[in-house]
This record gives structure tokens, C-alpha cells and sequence, in this order.
């Protein structure tokens, strides 16, 4: 008998970090609640001694990238990237905290990813904003307000506005990525950046979204999903890009368009994921959104105000979501059909947490301090200000001066931000041919 599973239930990769094992008070996270804190206990001076050269021997281990399995030893230089990632990540925060040190350089170039249905509206809004604000260069779209820079077909000069910059400070709409077309581009220094999501939880939202149910003449059925994950490769050979079901995360970043995925397919699979690991310095993930935009925060050097979002859901739609239960042979068909986008997931969810992990114990009183900035601005703009309002400095931020400006400018959609950003560039006159 086939075992059921809510797809809202569907699981995430193991990211519980370690807890103390004998203590009697436990710091609680916010991170939905899977962040303990060990307790600090008084040592004697030779216990002290022993545990600092202890520490020296695992940092030791860690900055080789030393992993032991079985009796060989080998090294794991993936693991060795993201702590040089976080180290870099914390030593911005120890430059910038509460923006008093000018060693940490604002950092203003930045490509984003823009993967559909993975809360990449809400990103490209906070980044739109942020943009906006400094006068930066954006890739835009040929025609003002499209959301889209090439997708399937990927990024073409036909569909770019010309405009007559120097260099591009920021791109942030839908495209594919190719790593030789957006280095000639972008800036040299750029940061790129990608959000992804779990892969069942991104089936579902795109599958009823873009009503797929009603394209295959599902959409009366009990379940429509489930029935599509019956035999799934029915459907997707008879429809380009498989209706935006299979594998959508990884041709958004790069990945080509296969129906099946053989072996040859999967070691080629791990090398793309190696690849992206390389050249995107943080992919962000949804499941843990405001965590992710805290360590975007300290890779850019950017303050609590410039990562502020509106917690209203972009894109929000009215669509039929039926409850659905789904089989283990229907995951099973889903895992194998967008094998890639599970590894994919797995990989750079690990990848975040390693950094999080790495950002040192102080990430989640930070993390808490962003969150208590965000709700207290998301509720005074919402109740439609005409004065400005200052909020107060922590260890984290100076303070912050909110506007009722700034409040009508947090609820923008892309489109709005679309509409600003292509204003200024006719009136500089940017957008002339060249």
C-alpha cells in the first residue's frame, strides 16, 4: 500500500544545527526554529589550554577542506569555498557594523537570477529599489516593463534596450544564465546571485499558476497534480520547456533542456552544480528568505534599510490550489523528473547553511534584529503615514529614517519599478541608440 504524503509537508534537506547537549537555558532562533545556541561553561586554565589547541586542529581541517570517508581521506572544495565565503561575508559585518567603518566598500554591481515562482519578485523588487536609489545602469528589456531579458531562448542583444552607459550595474530580470554573455555584460566586480526553492513546493505553485491543469485537460480532476505525477513524461515531451515543470530552477541557471536524464546526464548534472557553485557568490533560498537577505546583506556591505521588503506577497493571484495528497511513486517520478533541481536544491541549501553556520554566533541576533526592523516598518507603513518616522539604531544598523516616500516606494511592484527606472533613463537620455 502506497504511503501518502501533504505535499505541504514535504521535506527539506537536514539543516538542524548542533545544540548543546547539558544545558539549561537555550537561545531559540527564528530560523523556523532550528537554530540552537550551545551553552558557554567555565573552564579551568589547562582545560582552556586543551580546547584552544583543539580549535586549532579542526579550524586546521576545515581551511584544508579535509574530509575523512572510510579509510581515504580527500578534500571537499566545495565546503572549502563557502568558508571563504563566510569569512569574507563576516569580515564585511566587522567593517560595516551600524555603517560607522568606511573600510567596507558598498558594493553596487550585482546580476540576479530570477527563477519563477521561487519569491524572485519580492528579490528583484528589494534590488530594483535599491538601484533606483543610487542611479545605477539596469539591463532592461527592448520593450519598457516586460519582464522578460530572453527566456527560454536566453539573453540576445535583440532583446535588450540600447543604452548608451559605460558598464551595467545591475540586471534582475527573467533570462537564462550564460556565464560568457553576462561577464561580457556586466561590470567585472559583479556579484551574481540566484534564489531557489523547494523543488515540490515550486511543482505546485508553477504547476497551478500558469494553470497547467487546464492546458492538459486536468484542471476538473480531483487531483490534477497527482495525476500528472503518474506518468509525468507523458505530458512534457508534448509541450515546450515540458509546461514549466521539469527541472525549471536549473534551465534558469543554465541548465540544458532534457526530457530524461541518463547517467551520462548526471555526472554532467554535478559538474554544471560545480560550475554555478563557482560563480555565483550566494544563491539565496526561499524557505529561509530573510536569513539568506542577511547574508546578502553583509556580501554587498549594505544596511538593514537597503534589504527592507514588503511582506505582502508579490505576484499574489487568486488560483485554484486544490489540498493534495501524492504517493511515494508519484514523488518518486517527481525526483527523477527534475533530478537536477533536487540537486541542485540539496547543494545550495547545504551551501547556506554552511555559510550561516560560518557567520559566527552573532548571525542570529542580527538576523532577529532584521526581522524586528521589517515588521515594525511594515506595520507603520501600513497604516498610511504622512510623517516621517525614525526607528532606532541596534548593535546591527544606525538608525533608520522611514518616509511616507520610502513607505509607497516599499509596496512597488516590478512593473512600477520598471516604469521609474525607464523614466530616468529617457530623461538622461541613456536610451538613444548606439
Amino acid at each position: 500500500m502506497s504511503t501518502s504524503h501533504e505535499d505541504t509537508q514535504a521535506r527539506l534537506p537536514d539543516t538542524t544545527l548542533p545544540a548543546a547537549s547539558s544545558c539549561e537555558s537555550r537561545r531559540a532562533g527564528l530560523l523556523l526554529k532550528i537554530w540552537d545556541f550551545p551553552c558557554k561553561k567555565k573552564l579551568g586554565t589547562s582545560s582552556t589550554g586543551l580546547l584552544i589547541l583543539t580549535c586549532v586542529f579542526i579550524l586546521l581541517f576545515h581551511h584544508l577542506g579535509i574530509v575523512r570517508r572510510g579509510n581515504i581521506i580527500m578534500t571537499s572544495p566545495s565546503s572549502d569555498k563557502d568558508l571563504r565565503m563566510a569569512a569574507a561575508i563576516q569580515d564585511n559585518l566587522n567593517a560595516s557594523t551600524r555603517g560607522l567603518n568606511s573600510q567596507c566598500k558598498m558594493k553596487t554591481n550585482l546580476a540576479f537570477l530570477k527563477v519563477h515562482k521561487a519569491g524572485s519578485h519580492t528579490t528583484a523588487c528589494i534590488l530594483q529599489r535599491f538601484g533606483y536609489e543610487h542611479g545605477l545602469n539596469f539591463v532592461l528589456p527592448k520593450k519598457c516593463g516586460s519582464a522578460n531579458l530572453g527566456f527560454p531562448e536566453g539573453l540576445t542583444k535583440d532583446r535588450l534596450m540600447k543604452q548608451d552607459v559605460d558598464e551595467y550595474n545591475m540586471l534582475v530580470h527573467h533570462t537564462v544564465y550564460d556565464r560568457v554573455k553576462f561577464h561580457q555584460l556586466m561590470a567585472p566586480d559583479t556579484q551574481y546571485v540566484a534564489i531557489l526553492r523547494e523543488p515540490l513546493s515550486h511543482l505546485k505553485s508553477a504547476f497551478f499558476y500558469f494553470s497547467i491543469d487546464s492546458k492538459l485537460g486536468l484542471s476538473a480532476k480531483e487531483n490534477p497534480l497527482g495525476l500528472f505525477l503518474d506518468n509525468p513524461w507523458q505530458y512534457v515531451t508534448k509541450r515546450p520547456r515540458g509546461l514549466m515543470t521539469m527541472n525549471l530552477q536549473s534551465f534558469v541557471l543554465g541548465w540544458k533542456d532534457r526530457y530524461n536524464v541518463t547517467d551520462d546526464d548526471r555526472e554532467e548534472g554535478r559538474k554544471f552544480i560545480s560550475q554555478l557553485d563557482s560563480d555565483f557568490s550566494l544563491v539565496l533560498i526561499l524557505e529561509y528568505f530573510d536569513a539568506s537577505l542577511v547574508l546578502l546583506r553583509r556580501l554587498m556591505c549594505w544596511t538593514f534599510y537597503n534589504i527592507l521588503y514588503d511582506r505582502q506577497p508579490r505576484n499574489e493571484q487568486t488560483y485554484y490550489k486544490p489540498a493534495s495528497v501524492y504517493t511515494e511513486h508519484q514523488l518518486k517520478n517527481h525526483r527523477n523528473l527534475s533530478w537536477v533541481d533536487y540537486q541542485l536544491y540539496q547543494h545550495f541549501n547545504t551551501s547556506l547553511w554552511s555559510k550561516i553556520q560560518a557567520a559566527g554566533s552573532d548571525f542570529q541576533g542580527e538576523l532577529e534584529a532584521f526581522q524586528q526592523l521589517n515588521d515594525d516598518v511594515n506595520s507603520y507603513c501600513a497604516g498610511r503615514p504622512t510623517e516621517k518616522k525614525t526607528f532606532p539604531a541596534s548593535k546591527w544598523n544606525e538608525a533608520v529614517e522611514i518616509t511616507p516616500e520610502f513607505c509607497r516606494d516599499l509596496k512597488n511592484t516590478r512593473k512600477k519599478w520598471d516604469k521609474k527606472i525607464c523614466q530616468r533613463v529617457h530623461e538622461h537620455g541613456k536610451d538613444r541608440m548606439i
